[in-house]
């Protein structure tokens, strides 16, 4: 659950944390920064509207950068429908029944999408949980059960009685694919466990790929600078609207103020597999590439320079029963003669976040037709896709 994890350039794989928090039994301890000033802080900051203008003692001119009281109203409407997931791993009895494992307390947040008592959070937010309580803003704790998971793209759907939550509205689910980078974004959630917390931020970059809770990398993830923090994961985040835009899910390890989360439109795709109960499988190509920029096709001296280059192919991947044809790796870097994919099913192909994208349209079983350079040709290669294997050691797609 509290597993670290890192953006998908292998430069950097190490420096991602996703935000679920972990305690061990019931223990939990909080580290206050230490204050001098002996004025109260409701003294020293002076009472402004959103929209007015403050003048300090340089003559400064400094200008609110949002409607406060817009915020506090999309708060007021949006709370009720977040909630702190608690979960508790292990607590096994040995066979002699004299030794009990100590159980391990997880937390993170997550919120409502319908009125039937469906919840949406990560899936690393209730990996390996032997039972899970939901507490509403009310203070109400209820169990909760999951009803479907995608360990590859990071989702769980959770499950409450739907008597315990008739008076809270569903939080509504918005476009992603609209965002903008400068929109404004504002994360709910319960970050260390702080119940009904909310951090503003803007949208600060798009079609961030990251590594998932296992090895396949999520596409396409927004990025942003409202605050995140353990026991964020699987809360919304909200545009002005009010409405979900992503599911707050990892954090920027070396930096205070870089955040990623899932897009909505990628949960609303997966939506109905997770209703319907269990895992739902991920299709899989079974290689590793990279993006081709101009250095690498100067270097390689390659007929393209956009386009994913094909660096390794998995044992008897669908990749591999295809024929394509990987690069190979010399002291780190990728070598000349591998297949370059430019395209599937006709849908341009420039990055291998795009690759992965198309494919969580893809379902389990079926033919895609890539389309690949090899050498000093252009060939049509069919592929049947498999379901992601849980051994996988490499591939990234």
């Amino acid at each position: 659950m509290n597993s670290n994890r890192s953006v998908q350039s292998m430069k950097m794989r190490q420096r991602i944390l996703l935000t679920s928090l972990i305690a061990v039994a019931l223990s939990t301890s909080i580290l206050f920064s230490g204050c001098a000033a002996s004025t109260p802080l409701s003294s020293a900051i002076p009472d402004v509207s959103p929209n007015e203008t403050v003048r300090t003692a340089n003559a400064v001119t400094v200008v609110s950068l949002y409607d406060e009281e817009a915020i506090v109203t999309l708060y007021n409407q949006t709370i009720p429908g977040v909630v702190e997931i608690n979960t508790v791993v292990g607590g096994n009895e040995y066979p002699s029944g004299l030794f009990r494992t100590p159980d391990v307390k997880g937390q993170g947040s997550g919120f409502l999408v319908d009125e039937e008592g469906h919840i949406l959070t990560n899936y690393h937010v209730v990996d390996g949980a032997s039972s899970i309580s939901v507490t509403l803003h009310n203070s109400e704790t209820v169990e909760a059960k999951i009803i479907g998971t995608d360990t590859e793209n990071d989702l769980a759907l959770l499950k409450v009685d739907p008597t315990n939550i008739s008076n809270i509205s569903p939080l509504p689910l918005g476009d992603s694919d609209s965002v903008k980078p400068g929109q404004m974004a504002i994360a709910l959630g319960s970050p260390y466990g702080l119940e009904g917390s909310v951090t503003v931020g803007i949208i600060s970059g798009l079609g961030r790929t990251v590594a998932s809770a296992q090895t396949r990398s999520i596409p396409n993830m927004l990025q942003t600078d409202a605050a995140i923090n353990p026991g964020n994961s699987g809360g919304p985040l909200l545009n002005l609207k009010g409405v979900v835009i992503g599911i707050n899910t990892a954090i920027e390890a070396s930096s205070n103020n870089i955040g990623f989360a899932i897009p909505i439109n990628n949960a609303k795709s997966l939506l109905p597999a997770l209703l319907q109960g269990g895992e739902v499988g991920t299709p899989w190509l079974g290689i590793s590439g990279t993006e081709i920029d101009q250095t690498l096709a100067s270097k390689l001296d390659l007929n393209t320079d956009h386009g994913v280059y094909v660096v390794s192919v998995m044992p008897d991947s669908p990749a591999d029963r295809a024929g394509l044809v990987p690069s190979g790796i010399d002291q780190g870097s990728p070598t000349s003669g591998g297949d370059i994919i430019t395209a599937i099913d006709g849908h341009e192909v420039a990055t291998v976040s795009d690759l992965l994208q198309y494919l969580n349209t893809t379902v389990i079983g079926e033919q895609v037709y890539l389309t690949v350079i090899r050498g000093n040709e252009t060939i049509a290669v069919e592929v049947t896709l498999d379901e992601w294997p849980q051994d996988v050691a490499f591939s990234q797609d």
